[in-house]
């Protein structure tokens, strides 16, 4: 039997295996599409910037630590809710990935490599994407004490960096009391007031450029762990603050462990982290990763440093109104994007209209101004601040 008709029973075989597999119960994908974002050029006569916005979750968990599925099954229960890429983000192992990859590659999925770590007892971490050689050592329990018995984390984590890591706090819980006492809130709430705040080795890891990203919503986490009731759902507003304060990439993921169907709020969406990459790639997440081209979506709402929310807003709608004249004027105000957006004209007495899923609004002024303010209430850039952008008579 030659090479090609080897190749070619294999690849039989292994569609035969899925479809036996999946045969009593269908997969259904449900992934409402998000258009291509264009950004105009900073510089006259050059071209424009495209951009495709993929659904990323990743903190994951599998049986590989103490998830309830396997990492085949982790892969396409995320395809069938929507994601385009995942990071199996197992505590202290990563040998889910090249269990998951084939999977991932049937589906057209992109997995990045992921595993959770962090300071022992303390703040958690999630490393993405550094290669497959790297030697675990004490993860999820680096020492702050230079004599402790485990590695010290001025050690370990700047070889998670060089391995090619991209690392983001996860569910920040950590903060102090009344008395200044460093302490964190794991699932059960802790009695005693206190307060968020960053630790030094996390200090440590800004000043030494090791830490990329932080988590402003962990959507399996209800209660305990840090989390903040805000706007009506869970989420960490004060991390959202901190990645405008210090340039940090956002992340909006499940830390799901068991069936996503079981996991969070039982009346809120699946959270994401939506991703503007340049390519589907791999490589292309990871360097959208690294650029902060990323916005968290949960509980009805956007959020994000102030860039990157008013890319993925004004590339997902289009405000045009009618230039000069006397009298009324019409405002469209179109949303070509599967998420509702809550649209508020500054400086006009009107109510603010939320713009469903590809849908258009029509709003009346008494006059043509010379320049529009719109408030999205729904698009946060700080905890207490949300989006505003600026439209000219004419433009979109």
């Amino acid at each position: 039997m030659n090479r090609i008709t080897t190749s070619l029973l294999a690849m039989v075989c292994s569609l035969l295996v899925t479809f036996v597999v999946r045969a009593e119960e269908a997969s259904v994908r449900h992934a409402p599409p998000f258009p291509e974002i264009v950004v105009a050029p900073k510089v006259e006569g050059q071209p424009p910037e495209r951009y495709e916005v993929l659904r990323g979750d990743f903190h994951i968990h599998t049986i590989r630590s103490d998830g309830k599925l396997t990492p085949e099954e982790r892969v396409l229960e995320s395809w069938e809710f929507g994601f385009d890429v995942i990071a199996i983000t197992d505590h202290r192992n990563f040998v889910a990935h090249d269990e998951a990859q084939p999977v991932a590659d049937r589906l057209g999925m992109i997995l990045i490599r992921g595993m959770e770590t962090g300071l022992h007892r303390m703040e958690h971490m999630v490393a993405l994407g550094f290669a497959s050689d790297y030697t675990p050592r004490d993860e999820h329990s680096w020492d702050t004490e230079l004599d402790g018995p485990r590695v010290h984390y001025r050690e370990q984590w700047p070889k998670l960096i060089d391995a090619g890591a991209l690392m983001f706090l996860a569910h920040p819980h950590v903060g102090t009391d009344p008395e200044g006492q460093w302490m964190a809130e794991t699932g059960k709430p802790l009695e005693t007031p206190w307060q968020h705040a960053l630790r030094e080795p996390i200090k440590w890891g800004l000043d030494q450029q090791l830490l990329h990203g932080i988590e402003i919503r962990n959507h399996l986490v209800r209660a305990g762990w840090g989390v903040v009731r805000d706007r009506g759902t869970m989420w960490y507003p004060m991390a959202l603050d901190w990645a405008v304060e210090h340039g940090l990439t956002v992340f909006a993921n499940s830390d799901v462990h068991g069936w996503r169907k079981d996991s969070g709020a039982p009346d809120e969406d699946e959270s994401a982290t939506l991703v503007l990459v340049r390519e589907r790639t791999p490589e292309g997440v990871m360097e959208a990763l690294r650029a902060g081209r990323t916005v968290g979506h949960f509980a009805g709402m956007l959020a994000a440093p102030q860039a990157a929310a008013q890319m993925l807003v004004e590339g997902l709608t289009r405000v045009t109104y009618r230039c000069g004249g006397d009298g009324p004027t019409l405002v469209r105000i179109e949303n070509r994007g599967p998420v509702p957006l809550t649209a508020r004209l500054v400086s006009h007495e009107l109510q603010p209209v939320e713009i469903g899923a590809y849908q258009s609004v029509l709003l009346e002024l008494e006059a043509t101004p010379d320049e529009l303010q719109i408030e999205w209430v729904n698009v946060l850039v700080r905890s207490d601040a949300s989006l505003v952008t600026r439209h000219a008579p004419c433009a979109s």
